[in-house]
């Protein structure tokens, strides 16, 4: 397909998406839409269920995770020094008073040891974090606000933080102990990171492959159960729906990068869109998706009152629109805990793939 034919599909998908206009995308074929893909996405499209195609694609990939990850973990004379995106840390000799700033998922995974950190009971962690004594420390999410005193308070030797705070809060934590701030969204690389910074490079590399152990057996189970069917994810909040895209997001790209489940066109549609994907329940009837994950509320940190989203879930589905869809009348939707499927770590990506094997792997 040349350039300019190309452009001409993927501006014609942009704006039907902006207007809302459901009626004329029906008439564009789902290849047509593959077709506008960039051609990396296009290739994850086209891969084997077979067992031995995935165990190479996984092998491929930890490959490929462990390169990331030795850019920003450096061992030197027995010096350890990350590189990420808020400075550079030589990372301490002990680390036995380790406080953790939203990065409590690799931490647990790896089995290593932490004395403090952020939580509430609407956390998929919780049980975990109460039976280990981890000390409770307040942060405020929606204004990212630390409570410093108190982390000072517990001596720490290591911070480890989600840099999603930001540069102030890295200086701040820095002059408590020394930090190191991870990208949590990528949730493999930084699984790995921690485990070269903290010098269990063994331990990580053996979690990570459990992990892609577990998604080839969920990968497999639902490639026999569904058939080739396609999916898409809903998530239903406060004054809008959104419908998931197939890669673009953090939150469900697993799905697809993992367990290769096949997108619904209009999940395909959203690649091609900046927006948030909002749509309307007037355009639910092109949601031709034979499985369907919804998702209603707010993650485990957020004060918004995600009752309200739960109400207007409720209210969809007595909704005659909703009722009509091709997942709903096969009973294939599968309602989800926000608070989990929000989450970044593979802790919580196991979970939402248990989640989806026990509803259609079976």
């Amino acid at each position: 397909m040349n350039r300019i034919w190309k452009a001409m599909i993927v501006g014609a998908f942009t704006v039907l998406s902006i207007t809302g206009c459901g009626i004329e995308e029906q008439h564009q074929s789902y290849e047509a839409v593959v077709h506008a893909l960039p051609e990396t996405t296009q290739a994850y499209l086209e891969r084997s269920n077979d067992p031995t195609a995935i165990d190479k694609e996984f092998a491929k990939r930890l490959v490929s995770v462990k390169k990331s990850a030795e850019k920003m973990v450096v061992q030197d004379n027995g010096t350890i020094t990350v590189h990420h995106r808020l400075g550079t840390t030589v990372m301490p000799k002990e680390h036995t008073r380790i406080v953790v700033i939203r990065a409590e998922d690799p931490l647990i995974a790896l089995d290593e040891p932490f004395i403090a950190a952020s939580y509430n009971d609407k956390s998929y962690l919780y049980d975990e974090l109460v039976a280990r004594n981890v000390q409770l420390i307040s942060i405020n999410d929606e204004t990212k606000t630390i409570n410093y005193e108190q982390v000072q308070s517990l001596q720490p030797d290591l911070i480890i933080m989600r840099d999603s705070y930001g540069q102030g809060a890295y200086n701040a934590l820095s002059n408590i102990a020394p930090t190191v701030a991870f990208n949590v969204n990528k949730s493999e690389e930084t699984l790995l990171a921690i485990a070269y910074a903290l010098g269990v490079p063994d331990k990580g590399e053996a979690r990570l492959k459990a992990y892609y152990e577990k998604a080839k057996t969920t990968r497999i189970a639902l490639a026999d159960h569904m058939k080739g069917e396609t999916a898409a994810v809903l998530r239903v909040l406060n004054k809008e729906i959104r419908l998931y895209s197939y890669l673009k997001n953090d939150l469900n790209r697993f799905m697809g990068d993992l367990l290769n489940i096949k997108p619904a066109q209009m999940a395909l549609e959203s690649e091609l869109n900046t927006s948030n994907n909002a749509i309307s329940l007037e355009r639910l009837p092109d949601l031709d998706a034979g499985y369907l994950v919804v998702s209603a509320g707010y993650g485990s940190t957020s004060s918004n009152n995600s009752n309200i989203a739960m109400e207007r879930l409720k209210d969809m589905e007595q909704d005659v629109l909703w009722n009509n869809l091709k997942a709903v009348k096969e009973n294939h939707v599968l309602v989800v805990d926000s608070s989990l499927w929000m989450a970044h770590g593979i802790i919580a990506k196991e979970l939402a793939m248990q989640d989806l094997y026990n509803a259609w792997g079976k």
